[in-house]
């Protein structure tokens, strides 16, 4: 998963409201191949796990959305918030590399450290080498280009000039010894699954299926398993009334669609039959 901001409520850069009209503006997806040309990765897991959360934290909060023009207005509420996205009371704005650079810039402050505070809020075009002098590494190996197998909670995806995002949870083949021992702010595991249980990969997507969905079961509860079929391990159980986020990934089984969500900081599947879309 990621957390990614990428047009405006219009599906625009620039013109739109102020905050998230959508809930999509700024949103936690699933990885994809922008083609991404690079992966910037601080060497300290604590600077990578602080920049995932606040990406995450930044993601969830509708009052933060996408415009061009007004791009440093998130940074601005992010300041008057104490550098917690979560607590952004005002509708503001940001765009894929001001959001970024923001959280980057952030934990600067939160962990004291210089060169992050230093960073400007710049574009993608200069936030490769703007990085690298911060202390970040710049990988380019087609390995962590073109999958998220190996690729950390924390590090930043780009593509100079178009596009950027924030990666937020540990690939299949990330090594250990890479990721550090940290765990995620608020979850279980690294991976924010118990025991690191790693979900599978979702197989088909459709942007209508995206929203925010409730547990819907006759009784209780529902399994969040880790793969699409009632055979897969089970992740967690999740009570009727629940709250889960799709975005719009699924696997279908036996002709019923198995829904990739992401229910209280874990993700996994669902069967559609038991979630009704708020």
């Amino acid at each position: 998963m990621i957390s990614n901001s990428g047009h405006d409520e219009n599906g625009k850069y620039s013109g739109g409201r102020a905050g998230d009209q959508t809930g999509k503006e700024w949103a936690i997806i699933g990885w994809y191949n922008r083609p991404w040309k690079c992966v910037i990765r601080h060497p300290d897991v604590k600077v990578r796990e602080k920049i995932a959360s606040l990406s995450e934290k930044a993601a969830k909060n509708d009052n933060i959305g996408y415009d061009q023009g007004q791009r440093v207005s998130y940074w601005d509420e992010l300041v008057k918030a104490k550098y917690n996205p979560a607590a952004i009371k005002t509708k503001c704005e940001a765009d894929c590399s001001s959001g970024v650079m923001a959280n980057v810039k952030a934990a600067g402050y939160l962990l004291n450290n210089a060169k992050l505070k230093a960073v400007s809020i710049t574009s993608t075009h200069y936030m490769r080498e703007m990085l690298r002098k911060a202390g970040f590494e710049i990988l380019t190996g087609s390995k962590y280009l073109t999958s998220d197998k190996y690729l950390l909670r924390g590090d930043i995806l780009l593509n100079d000039g178009h596009h950027t995002a924030t990666n937020l949870t540990n690939g299949q083949k990330a090594s250990a010894a890479a990721s550090g021992s940290a765990k995620p702010e608020g979850s279980t595991s690294s991976s924010g699954n118990p025991s690191g249980m790693k979900a599978e990969s979702a197989e088909s997507f459709k942007k209508s299926i995206a929203g925010t969905y409730i547990v819907n079961t006759s009784t209780d509860p529902l399994m969040l398993r880790s793969g699409a079929g009632k055979d897969k391990p089970v992740i967690a159980k999740m009570k009727k009334g629940a709250k889960v986020q799709c975005y719009g990934y699924y696997t279908t089984v036996d002709r019923v669609k198995w829904y990739y969500i992401v229910y209280d900081g874990k993700t996994g599947f669902a069967s559609s039959e038991y979630l009704k879309k708020k």
